[in-house]
């Protein structure tokens, strides 16, 4: 009889909580409508120069107030949109919106992405899987050149620019730039 109560009662629980209430994101809130627009065919750190930086998405496209960790735990995949193929350094970043600064706290994988590949009415939302720790607070950050992984709209800080990019355990330096287009990057961790 107790054996039956129990499972009863982990049946109830497991029927009351929601399917993916262990999983969260952060950043861009992305799905298939989400256009790469004015991406072209990319756009580099700072208009008229090559190299890398380091961009730190200060705010998440389509998810008002998401565009930062808001508790521990482990980014296991990133999602993106694209216009064309890339690649860049996933990171984790601190900063500071006011002054327009940060540092680089966590280095994550390299990812190779392929941009849009149907061409249809819909866009290709890539997923990639990964294992980085995030600390509450964190914002996501990439390491690269050129990308398209952008929604460019009317302005504003959106992203801040470091060239030359940020290096692991820095200490927090000022943006070199800002950029007006969104990171269309997103983080979904545990």
């Amino acid at each position: 009889m107790t054996r039956k109560l129990l499972a009863a009662a982990v049946a109830t629980v497991a029927l009351a909580v929601p399917a993916n209430a262990s999983a969260d994101f952060f950043g861009a809130k992305l799905n298939k409508n989400i256009q790469p627009s004015n991406a072209g065919n990319g756009h580099h750190c700072v208009m008229g120069e090559t190299g890398q930086c380091t961009r730190v998405s200060m705010d998440a496209y389509n998810n008002a107030g998401g565009e930062k960790a808001h508790k521990d735990g482990v980014i296991k995949q990133v999602k993106l949109i694209a216009q064309v193929g890339g690649k860049f350094r996933l990171q984790l970043a601190k900063a500071r919106p006011g002054p327009e600064t940060a540092k680089v706290v966590r280095n994550g994988p390299m990812i190779e992405f392929e941009g849009q590949q149907g061409g249809g009415i819909y866009y290709d939302v890539e997923k990639f899987n990964v294992n980085l720790p995030v600390k509450k607070g964190q914002y996501l950050a990439v390491k690269g050149g050129k990308t398209s992984m952008l929604r460019c709209s009317s302005g504003g800080p959106n992203q801040l620019i470091f060239k030359p990019p940020l290096a692991l355990g820095g200490s927090f330096l000022p943006a070199t730039d800002t950029d007006g287009c969104w990171l269309l990057l997103q983080a979904v961790y545990k």
